[in-house]
Formats: structure tokens, sequence, C-alpha cells
């Protein structure tokens, strides 16, 4: 019976690891998506990738996901929210930079603000804050 419950926690664990890795390639998807409209300059293709972003944005929270506005929840910018989306992947600010085609010192400017409208002290307290207004997947 032992052995019995090794196995299927072993398969427990398999599975959450799976869930897990497609839930950062998606992650991943969505923050390349951004980058990808920040730099688009064709207004009808540059939604087609906004509505891609949302329908993901949706599958990652499996549900409507509630934009942040008005009330007392913050309004972030969308490069706030670009930069947020790259560091959400473990990019360094160096990395974010290269990734939107920034230079280090704007991403550091966006982050803050992001941190600042969140009450966050670090950028990965600003992501979990935005995962939890339903701003970032």
């Amino acid at each position: 019976m032992t052995t019995m419950s090794s196995t299927t926690a072993a398969g427990a664990e398999g599975h959450t690891d799976r869930t897990g890795a497609h839930r950062e390639l998606l992650r991943s998807v969505f923050a390349e998506l951004r980058g990808i409209r920040a730099g688009w300059r064709e207004p009808e293709s540059a939604e087609r990738i906004r509505s891609l972003e949302n329908r993901l944005a949706e599958a990652l929270h499996e549900g409507p996901v509630a934009a942040a506005s008005g009330g007392r929840e913050p309004r972030l910018a969308p490069r706030e929210l670009d930069v947020l989306a790259h560091v959400a992947l473990g990019l360094s600010n160096a990395g974010v930079a290269t990734a939107l085609g920034l230079k280090e010192s704007t991403v550091k400017s966006y982050l803050n603000a992001a941190m600042a409208k969140l009450d966050a002290s670090t950028g990965y307290a600003a992501v979990s804050a935005a995962r939890r207004l339903g701003a970032l997947p």
C-alpha cells in the first residue's frame, strides 16, 4: 500500500509540474505578444494582437479578466504592464529593456511607477499584486 501511495503522489506531482510549466509557457507567450504589439504601427493588426492577449489572459485566469479601473484599484499604464509581464518571466531590467526595445533606465522608471501604484516594494511583489487585480495572467 505504501508503494501505491508513492506512485500516486509522484503522478500528482508530475501533473502539477506540467501544469506549472504550461502556465509559465502561456505567460511567456502573453509577455511576447505585449512586446510585439507595443512596437506595432498598424492599428488593425495591433487590435488583433490585443484581442489575442485578452483571450490568453482569460484562459490563464480561467474566466473573464477584470479590468483595473476606477475605485481604489490602481490603473497601470500599458508600458507598466509590458514591463511587469516580462518581470513575471524572471527577466532582469536589462533583459526587459532588450525584449521591449527600451533603455534600462526607462524600464526602471516604468517598474518603479508600477510598484508605487501597487504599493509593492519589489518587482515580484508588483507582479503578484497585478495578478491579484487581474491586470496580468
